[in-house]
């Protein structure tokens, strides 16, 4: 029996991934008592939809962070395939630069907006409101840090390889399946 070790480093990298996933599941239960109570019970839960919202906001910036790591985040490659190698590589070190720049301006906003917070709560919970927003200058901290590890990926890259990330359906791979199957049935499909 082959049991795999645990992986340190793979779990680092991949943490804010895991905890969107851990998210995304609890927002799933709490919505789901909310809907049972609320038509089965005739009693609804106030609380789940509260707290429901900043666990989504948590998600969304988690996902940002994890996108960034499998180069998801947004971009337009179309322009980009068609370029010469350099200046490939140009663009795509130049977009992570205005990314970082984009995420440690807004850095500033929000840590302006926690300390006007002061120590308000939210109305249903009482959850301090400060704690809420705390993560998300966090997560862009740690975008701007696997940016910058994207960068020296990037300046390290060859040709065959620069900015690729693994496409989420690989269109050719299932031709390629579909194609044997044809040939293996005598060409019906």
């Amino acid at each position: 029996m082959d049991k795999k070790k645990f992986d340190l480093k793979n779990f680092i990298v991949n943490i804010d991934q895991y905890i969107s996933a851990v998210l995304f599941i609890v927002i799933m239960c709490l919505l789901f008592l909310q809907v049972v109570s609320r038509y089965v019970f005739h009693h609804s839960f106030t609380w789940t939809e509260e707290l429901s919202i900043i666990l989504f906001v948590w998600m969304t910036y988690l996902g940002v962070s994890s996108a960034i790591t499998y180069r998801k985040n947004l971009r337009i490659d179309a322009l980009l395939n068609v370029l010469p190698f350099k200046v490939k590589k140009a663009l795509l070190i130049l977009s992570d630069v205005i990314f970082i720049v984009f995420n440690i301006y807004l850095i500033f906003p929000f840590m302006e907006l926690i300390q006007s917070i002061g120590s308000s709560k939210t109305p249903i919970l009482g959850i301090p409101k400060a704690i809420s927003y705390w993560l998300i200058p966090f997560i862009l901290v740690v975008s701007v840090v696997k940016l910058l590890g994207d960068i020296v990926k990037l300046l390290h890259e060859d040709e065959k390889r620069l900015g690729a990330s693994k496409p989420s359906l690989d269109l050719d791979s299932c031709e390629r399946e579909y194609q044997e199957r044809i040939a293996n049935k005598g060409g019906r499909a």
